[in-house]
């Protein structure tokens, strides 16, 4: 049993240097990438790389989040930003296809500065932001698919050590059936989140991936915080460990949701089940988002 789960480790590790969405398996090609680019959204988009844009994130943030939560996320942005920023990331808010990232070259930069330390991810930003907005009863954890998250916490001493079981609690992989239901793992994921009161202004919008490397799981994928601003919609995400941060903005909550659904779809395998989209501890209607 220890053999296997080792090498399901090792496999999830492959496949995820660089991602914050630690579940995607290792037989299914990324078919995204064949998606003809006519069919690729435009996206109001930015990558914070101007002091204008940071600022005007910083704005929408701090009306609903702590002020030092604000603060440390955009601290990792201006680090991220400074190192690989002239790889071409935007800094105004501009309308655009969802970029195709130079990864090589943001690696060879971000090796120069920061060597072992592989940065930080969609989870960690996350709770970085919310994590004194949501409240968490006693809960058990499973941090198995964490590995890569807990040692950038823990080299960069992010989280004291209370708040890094509350990160795991959040993210723990939950047991679910071998079905390719989503009405099913909805049910689970949002009984394991029921243990937690989020914030009704920043929400946390998921995409929740079946697992089956060793038994099957539920995972967080990846994940964003969403707010209201002038009208509209705010969703900043780091979309991994090597990939950068982005702010897009949305005129509806939807228009969020199916961002998130069509980026990640393909995120199966044939045997598991469709990822499925969480904004904070309820399931999304599947029929807002899979138009």
């Amino acid at each position: 049993m220890m053999k296997k789960v080792m090498m399901s480790l090792l496999i999830l590790a492959t496949a995820t240097l660089g991602a914050c969405q630690a579940s995607h398996q290792s037989d299914q090609p990324k078919q995204e990438q064949k998606e003809p680019q006519a069919k690729k959204r435009r996206l109001f988009l930015s990558n914070m790389n101007s002091a204008e844009s940071q600022q005007e994130v910083r704005s929408a943030l701090s009306h609903q989040l702590k002020e030092a939560n604000v603060n440390a996320f955009m601290a990792g942005v201006q680090e991220y930003n400074s190192l690989v920023g002239k790889t071409g990331l935007t800094g105004a808010f501009t309308y655009q296809k969802q970029p195709d990232y130079d990864v090589v070259a943001i690696d060879e930069l971000w090796l120069q500065k920061q060597g072992d330390f592989i940065g930080t991810n969609c989870r960690i930003n996350t709770f970085m932001l919310l994590k004194d907005t949501i409240a968490i009863k006693p809960i058990s954890s499973d941090d198995t698919l964490l590995f890569m998250d807990e040692d950038a916490i823990t080299t960069r001493q992010l989280f004291t050590q209370a708040e890094t079981e509350r990160f795991k609690q959040l993210f723990s992989r939950v047991k679910t059936e071998a079905t390719k239901d989503i009405q099913v793992h909805a049910k689970h994921m949002q009984e394991h989140l029921s243990a937690v009161t989020f914030n009704d202004q920043a929400k946390m919008l998921s995409v929740v991936i079946h697992d089956q490397l060793d038994g099957d799981y539920l995972f967080i994928g990846h994940v964003g915080v969403l707010v209201e601003h002038k009208g509209k919609h705010l969703f900043v995400e780091k979309l991994s460990f090597q990939e950068p941060y982005q702010a897009i903005l949305f005129d509806q909550k939807q228009d969020c949701y199916q961002y998130l659904y069509h980026k990640y779809k393909t995120y199966q395998t044939k045997t598991s089940a469709e990822p499925f989209l969480m904004e904070n501890n309820k399931a999304v209607d599947l029929a807002s988002y899979r138009s």
